[in-house]
């Protein structure tokens, strides 16, 4: 008897002691690897920062999850099929973004639970003016809805099919937008911005038509019932009913931000509606960064690889959401106006190319041999 209680009192002790396993806490790191889903490194290297960032920082991203419910995650301009030759006209080009859904499992971590990379969050036309007309304003396009964070609710898409509903709050249907006007545009607010399906293909040009709700899927209707199946039927079952609060959905086109630039032909409206997805405006970036010096005297350095000029001393991938200026062949000879340590501790050159002035990194420049280097510190 004694030497049963001393092993039940040595089991008692060894699993006092273990460490006990706990969920997500709010602040956690996510850590996701979507090499499986997202090919391009760049594309895919954003989509995961920012679903961290997201999932880390984001209140209502952190409430929904504590609940629950799903986060759901719409990235345009990260899709592969943003490499298809076919599909470089981003007037019928509707399969730029990708959809993810977050949800805590069983033991309260993150997981992913659904993936769908073809997604889009703009209009099929934005610049078709008479879609409808404002009070004050007159005709304007479809409503391009702004980047952020929004409630997600039951709904059914004109009364046919099952959709998500994107709601400011519970009482509140209307959301931040962007109209284009023939004068230019102007913010507003819009409702009825659901989340459905696409009836047509994306590329079958008179067919299209999407007056600012984000569609899922590229005609295909399954890949959207198994969107509904992760936020509404993994919650409330397969009765599908109205008005259930089902989380949040995050609106982020950063990567597609270039493109939009060329489509809306106006670089102050697509700013507007990209400004809440940028967590460091560009016009601050440059104050988080250190070491900067500007040569007394210009010098001279050669490209030893292809690489960008960009605006910021970042790149695209980055909390600025710096643009890219141009491309710089390598052997291009550069002028160099000085040097400063971005964000996360890397170098970049402020240059002059062709006419243009911005940042490269300094890693892409062609190395010195040590003669040049002797030769720069004896005689320059």
């Amino acid at each position: 008897m004694k030497k049963f209680l001393s092993i039940c009192l040595a089991f008692a002790i060894f699993f006092s002691v273990l460490p006990c396993a706990r969920g997500y806490e709010r602040g956690d790191a996510f850590q996701k690897d979507l090499s499986a889903w997202i090919d391009d490194p760049q594309r895919r290297e954003y989509v995961q920062m920012m679903l961290d960032y997201y999932i880390r920082t984001d209140t209502m991203v952190q409430q929904a999850l504590e609940g629950g419910f799903a986060a759901v995650f719409l990235f345009d301009g990260a899709s592969d099929n943003m490499d298809d030759p076919e599909l470089q006209d981003l007037t019928y080009y509707r399969v730029t973004g990708i959809c993810i859904v977050i949800k805590l499992d069983a033991a309260g971590e993150p997981r992913m639970i659904y993936f769908n990379d073809n997604a889009s969050t703009i209009p099929d036309r934005p610049l078709e003016y008479g879609a409808w007309a404002l009070p004050e304003v007159g005709e304007v396009g479809p409503a391009t809805i702004c980047d952020g964070t929004y409630q997600v609710y039951s709904v059914y898409h004109k009364g046919k099919y099952e959709a998500l509903h994107m709601r400011t709050e519970y009482f509140d249907w209307l959301i931040d937008a962007v109209y284009m006007t023939p004068e230019g545009y102007v913010k507003s607010r819009a409702s009825e911005i659901n989340v459905h399906t696409r009836t047509s293909n994306h590329t079958s040009g008179v067919g299209m038509w999407s007056a600012g709700c984000p569609l899922v899927g590229d005609g295909d209707a399954w890949e959207f019932w198994k969107l509904v199946y992760s936020v509404y039927d993994t919650t409330y079952g397969e009765a599908f009913e109205v008005d259930n609060f089902l989380g949040t959905i995050t609106i982020d086109r950063q990567m597609l931000r270039n493109e939009l630039y060329r489509l809306y032909e106006n670089e102050d409206a697509v700013d507007m509606f990209l400004a809440n997805s940028r967590k460091v405006q560009p016009e601050q970036y440059l104050k988080l960064c250190s070491q900067a010096q500007e040569n007394e005297k210009p010098e001279k350095k050669n490209c030893g690889r292809d690489t960008d000029l960009m605006t910021l001393p970042c790149s695209n991938a980055t909390d600025a959401r710096s643009r890219l200026v141009g491309r710089i062949a390598a052997g291009t000879e550069l002028k160099i106006l000085g040097s400063i340590v971005n964000s996360a501790g890397n170098q970049w050159l402020r240059v002059e190319a062709d006419g243009n002035t911005g940042y490269v990194f300094s890693g892409h420049m062609e190395k010195e041999s040590w003669v040049d280097w002797l030769f720069d510190k004896l005689f320059t």
